[in-house]
């Protein structure tokens, strides 16, 4: 995946003018990045840079929870499922890779080799889904822009 945008923090500002400033512009530029490598068809291994991109984006967001209301929360589960599909991608391509390094070729490795390979597929389907129709579905980048750009300004204190 592309480069994670230059954060611009102002420490003139307080936390929540910097949360609207900045917050909305890594959202986008995460929906970009995940919409490109998913149009690629990426097979299930490769999809581990939009497990460690969901991972950044949501320990972010999580570190301005108290310039937000619940909104920040809805919007973090909705981040938190695709991350628990793409663990259980990455966990299948992971073991099919430990089970073809380190037993012998057998037919029971090769078995065991090809269900974790259709599993991964599976889960990789799974993850398609649910960023065409839930995550990503028609308004949902605005739904998440829209509110990031209303952090509360909070009290001087400083993250």
């Amino acid at each position: 995946m592309g480069k994670v945008p230059d954060i611009a923090w102002n420490p003139r500002l307080g936390p929540g003018a910097n949360a609207r400033r900045q917050l909305p512009r890594l959202v986008s530029a995460y929906f970009a990045e995940v919409r490109q490598l998913l149009a690629a068809d990426p097979v299930p291994a490769e999809l581990h840079a939009v497990r460690l991109a969901s991972k950044r984006l949501r320990y972010t967001l999580e570190l301005f929870r108290s310039c937000y209301g619940p909104g920040l929360e809805t919007r973090l589960k909705s981040l938190q499922r695709l991350q628990e599909i793409l663990g259980e991608v990455n966990d299948c391509a992971a073991a099919e890779r430990l089970i073809v390094a380190v037993l012998p070729p057998s037919p029971a490795r090769s078995r065991l080799a090809g269900y974790l390979r259709r599993r991964a597929s599976a889960k990789a389907f799974s993850l398609r889904r649910e960023w065409n129709e839930v995550f990503d579905a028609p308004g949902r980048e605005h739904w998440w822009l829209e509110y990031l750009k209303k952090a509360r300004t909070a009290p001087d204190r400083r993250l």
